[in-house]
């Protein structure tokens, strides 16, 4: 009986992990991207034009368990305006590929007054 109990808690810890992974697994990648922004967004500042080896590296990590459909987006030129560029675009579609009806456009009859 206890034996049971403890396979079931086992079995239920389990699921647990494999529910949150899911769940948080869009946060996960979006903070990643953000992290490498960050970085690219302060080279792009102070006039770098080429990607570092190691943010490189951090940003092929960064996108790799994405989505392949999302991680193509990337362009790993070397140059920070394209690795600039192509994570807006990879943050782009892990919005629409986790909130499929999103859309950040706005409409054209928008009164600004």
């Amino acid at each position: 009986m206890i034996d049971h109990t403890s396979t079931r808690i086992e079995q239920q810890e389990t699921a647990l992990r494999r529910q949150n992974r899911r769940r948080y697994a869009f946060q996960r990648m979006l903070e990643a991207t953000d992290r490498v922004l960050w970085q690219l967004e302060e080279m792009n500042r102070d006039g770098v034009k080429t990607v570092p080896a190691p943010v490189r590296i951090e940003l092929r990590e960064a996108v790799e368990l994405m989505p392949e459909h999302v991680r193509e987006a990337l362009k790993d030129s070397g140059h920070v305006q394209d690795a600039l560029d192509s994570l807006f675009e990879i943050q782009e579609r892990l919005f629409r590929w986790r909130f499929p009806e999103w859309d950040d456009t706005e409409p054209d009859d928008f009164d600004y007054e």
